[in-house]
């Protein structure tokens, strides 16, 4: 199942990890406990993405994650570090982050280290 969480108050950090199997509900559902984290921590905030189990997007869903990033965007997103090892996922992420003119978005292959970027670039 997908999830959110506020994983550092002091740092502003949401985090975010998808499933695999993403349905465009749980992208419903996820932005809006975003809105809800967004507002706990004053309206600006970082996201780290947790894509690692996601080869890519179901085609009902893509649409759906553009929605998102623009909707996080709203709600004071300043950068996204987001952690994914699939190709397609990827391409996806580099397309929808286009198409939502989201130009905050790193990708890494670490958990570790796109949380450290993240901590260390405040």
């Amino acid at each position: 199942m997908s999830t959110a969480k506020i994983l550092d108050r002091k740092a502003k950090i949401i985090e975010i990890v998808w499933d695999a199997r993403a349905k465009p509900e749980d992208f419903d559902r996820v932005t809006k406990e975003v809105q809800t984290f967004s507002q706990e921590l004053g309206g600006s905030f970082d996201v780290i993405v947790d894509m690692r189990t996601v080869k890519a997007f179901m085609p009902e869903s893509q649409g759906k994650l553009v929605e998102h990033q623009k909707a996080l965007k709203d709600f004071g997103m300043k950068r996204a570090a987001v952690i994914v090892s699939g190709a397609i996922a990827k391409m996806q992420l580099k397309r929808t982050a286009k198409e939502a003119l989201h130009s905050t978005e790193s990708h890494w292959e670490s958990y570790e280290e796109a949380l450290l970027f993240l901590k260390n670039n405040l």
